[in-house]
């Protein structure tokens, strides 16, 4: 195979000069010629060990959203051929979803990039050569070195989409080797509020789980728990068992969101809102519970800290939560605010306190504006109120799997050194002083070259020129630095402008231990394996990072002593034979076997109650007033002087002990009313999977991602659309202060008045290397909440016009 072969990106041919270098295969069912129903069908790697007409059933975990379903796969002669969930999985149950059912149009996409490559031409010129995997690695291994010798390893970033599981952990351990404290990853553009509000008034920097099926009312703040939640599988089943499994008995759903989505259709009860209101909205809900003595008095005096007010170690007097909310939050000044009716409030305050245990919950979206961090403790803080934390039909916290740990990194002085610089995304200092993440702050810092230049950087499941907002910005700060290397298995706009493509394999092809979002509550992994051989020259990413670390040398090396990701991962099953781990070869081959057959492992039960360790917060209860606000703060201003400065600066109206309490405030738009009257919501619909839905046909076309299905949309309500004169179906111009698509309007009567709402995911296909941001993305500005950095997605304003001449 020629190894230098020069290939030329553009559009789609350059995906097919890449295949026709990594080896011209054609996959059976998608050959354009020929009878797809013919006995001989078009070779496929590793046939050869099957017999004709041979088939298995073989267990794995789907790769489609983090949810990480078990699944099982039916592969014909070397061929997957068909998806359905893993009966025993306790996760899905044998269900699987869309997305789950369109993983095999991944796996045999046209347009996968089939090998290594390498930049031959300027950046963006679409100019690559086929290099092999040990000449890639080797020259990037080499470039990293250097960097290292030089003292600069800070400079080295990883921008990481995988939001847990086994590789976060393995970045971690190269990073933490090599020397950069910059793993950044993606929550302050999705759940992040939710994380940071568990975090600092529960003690757990973890989404939260819950135990449906015990639960008698939910309260869904904006959460699409039908929809692009990766709990929704889960979620399906257990609604089916709220509402009929316990003769007698029938759970109560009630969606709160400004837009009639899929979830809003299937509740008992929908209420709309104004954008961006929900915590206030939850601290009236909250007014009601406090002064109507509806609350779990005997649970808040025993579990919690700062319902009341109360002095620190100084004497100093803080303000509590009950006062906070009966002075600030009645339901006559919140209905104004949210456009939810006074009697509404009442009543669903009282619906909660009456059919307990109840949740009060919500998703990433609730909290991304710029009062994410308020509203996402003022929705958390009405679990506590009711007293369903920890206990049957409540929020409960996932319980982790005994996974061993790898042997810890001996870090040598040149990576401690550097690991102790601030991160390049400003986290933990004045520019996201609460956050734990700030990707969206990156593009600033990389083009001002403050606080140190970026040198390298890595993009693992992460193109942030499409997914985030100005990416005209992104694109201009990833040509500026001197080697950016993607590990994208399709081609997409960040990846356009890498110096190296290290393509990895699908799911479908590797190894991998499966941490799945937390769901059920018990511990639970799930086992990924290869179902069929690797269709092309890809690579695990797992597999390319151990052996890049051994491309760097010593000391990186020495951090990964495997052969391969395989062999690490065994590594860390061995804590589920606990002590005999180390020892029991035999036992080890017999779980691995059981692993592949049943595809994980679980624990079934959950211990409710256990008070000791429940709260991991400095108190050691739930914090109503987080204690670790209040530090964090300190540590990032050292006096009032300066907090008074940042917070003026942002805009933030709230001040003093409040800032530490579960607290709203107004939200801040991007753009005037007057020049831009509608405000813009964006979801994640039905169809969303990771990295959008653009480049799955299946997933496009289904019947809950609208009329439209292969065109950009907005929606409109009828009325707006009536008084623009803008018809069903028509082209629509829509600018915003970021800027203008040209998009085509669905009238749909779910739309608030005054709002218009968007779809995330969507784009042309195959993608263009061009600085014009494609997807809903392009129109909204970057905004975040100043203090917890949460991406602030309803928090731009747009104007629609009729689009002439289209």
């Amino acid at each position: 195979m020629n190894q230098e072969r020069e290939t030329k990106w553009g559009r789609r041919e350059f995906l097919t000069a890449a295949g026709a270098a990594a080896g011209g295969l054609t996959l059976a069912g998608c050959s354009e010629k020929g009878d797809p129903y013919a006995l001989e069908k078009s070779g496929v790697p590793g046939e050869s060990t099957w017999s004709r007409g041979e088939e298995k059933w073989i267990a794995t975990a789907c790769g489609m959203c983090a949810a990480g379903c078990g699944i099982r796969v039916r592969v014909v002669e070397g061929r997957a051929v068909k998806i359905e969930g893993h009966p025993d999985c306790p996760l899905n149950r044998g269900g699987v979803g869309p997305k789950g059912q369109s993983g095999l149009q991944l796996l045999y996409h046209p347009d996968r990039i089939r090998g290594p490559l390498r930049r031959d031409g300027a950046r963006g010129s679409g100019s690559w050569k086929r290099v092999s995997w040990d000449d890639a690695l080797g020259e990037i291994g080499r470039a990293l070195r250097e960097l290292r010798s030089q003292g600069e390893s800070r400079g080295v970033v990883v921008l990481d989409g995988e939001p847990r599981g086994m590789m976060p952990q393995l970045w971690d351990r190269f990073l933490e080797a090599y020397g950069s404290p910059n793993h950044i990853d993606h929550h302050s553009a999705t759940d992040g509020g939710k994380v940071l509000a568990t975090a600092y008034m529960h003690g757990v920097p973890e989404l939260p789980a819950y135990d449906w099926e015990n639960t008698q009312y939910v309260l869904g703040f904006g959460a699409s728990l039908f929809e692009s939640w990766c709990q929704s599988i889960h979620f399906m089943r257990a609604a089916v068992h709220m509402r009929r499994g316990v003769p007698g008995r029938r759970a109560k759903f009630v969606q709160v969101s400004p837009r009639f989505s899929v979830t809003a259709a299937r509740a008992d009860e929908w209420v709309p809102i104004e954008p961006a209101t929900y915590g206030a909205l939850a601290l009236g809900l909250a007014h009601v519970l406090i002064k109507e003595d509806l609350y779990d008095e005997a649970f808040v005096r025993d579990h919690t800290f700062g319902f009341e007010p109360w002095k620190d170690e100084e004497g100093k007097a803080h303000r509590g939560f009950r006062d906070l909310v009966l002075e600030d939050y009645p339901p006559d000044k919140v209905s104004p605010i949210t456009g939810v009716p006074v009697e509404t409030i009442v009543r669903l305050a009282q619906e909660m306190a009456a059919h307990r245990p109840a949740i009060s919950l919500a998703d990433g979206g609730a909290a991304a504006a710029t009062n994410g961090l308020g509203t996402a403790m003022a929705i958390h803080a009405l679990n506590a109120l009711l007293g369903n934390l920890e206990r049957p039909g409540g929020m409960i916290v996932q319980r982790a799997a005994p996974l061993a740990p790898w042997k810890a990194v001996e870090a040598d002085e040149t990576a401690r050194k550097n690991r102790q610089a601030p991160r390049i995304d400003g986290t933990g200092d004045g520019a996201c002083p609460l956050g734990r993440g700030f990707i969206q702050g990156l593009p600033e810092t990389v083009l001002s070259g403050n606080p140190y230049p970026v040198k390298a950087l890595f993009l693992y499941r992460s193109n942030p020129v499409f997914s985030k907002p100005d990416g005209r910005r992104w694109a201009e700060a990833i040509q500026k630095i001197p080697l950016v290397v993607s590990f994208s298995p399709l081609p997409d706009e960040s990846t356009f402008w890498a110096d190296f493509i290290l393509p990895e394999s699908t799911y479908f092809e590797r190894w991998e231990i499966v941490e799945p979002v937390p769901s059920v509550g018990h511990p639970v992994v799930t086992f990924r394996q290869p179902v069929v051989a690797p269709l092309y020259d890809t690579m695990a990413a797992g597999d390319a990072l151990i052996r890049l670390a051994n491309a760097v040398g010593s000391p990186v090396a020495d951090a990964f002593p495997w052969e391969s990701y395989r062999k690490a991962l065994e590594e860390r099953i061995k804590g589920f034979l606990g002590k005999e781990g180390s020892t029991a070869a035999t036992k080890m081959s017999a779980l691995i076997k059981g692993l592949q057959k049943d595809g994980g492992w679980w624990a079934p039960g959950y211990s409710f109650e256990k008070w000791e360790t429940a709260f991991p917060t400095p108190s050691g209860k739930f914090e109503f007033y987080s204690r670790e606000i209040a530090g964090r703060l300190a540590k990032a201003f050292p006096d009032a002087a300066a907090l008074e400065k940042h917070l003026a600066g942002a805009g933030v109206a709230t001040r003093g002990d409040d800032l530490c309490l579960p607290h709203w405030e107004p939200p801040r738009f991007s753009g005037s009313a007057g020049a831009y009257p509608f405000v813009l919501v964006v979801y994640r619909g039905i169809n969303y999977a990771e990295g959008g839905v653009r480049h799955i046909p299946g997933l496009r076309e289904l019947p809950g991602s609208g009329r439209l299905t292969w065109k950009e949309r907005i929606e409109l309500n009828p009325e707006d659309a009536r008084h623009l004169g803008i018809d069903d179906g028509t082209p629509v111009r829509v600018e915003s202060p970021a800027g203008v698509r040209v998009l085509y309007a669905q009238i749909f009567a779910g739309v608030r008045p005054g709002t218009v709402a968007l779809p995330l995911g969507h784009g042309p296909w195959p993608p263009e290397p061009t600085l014009q941001v494609a997807g809903g993305y392009g129109l909204l500005d970057n905004l975040s909440d100043p203090l917890g950095g949460i991406l602030a997605l309803q928090g731009t304003r747009v104007r629609i016009l009729k689009e002439e001449g289209v």
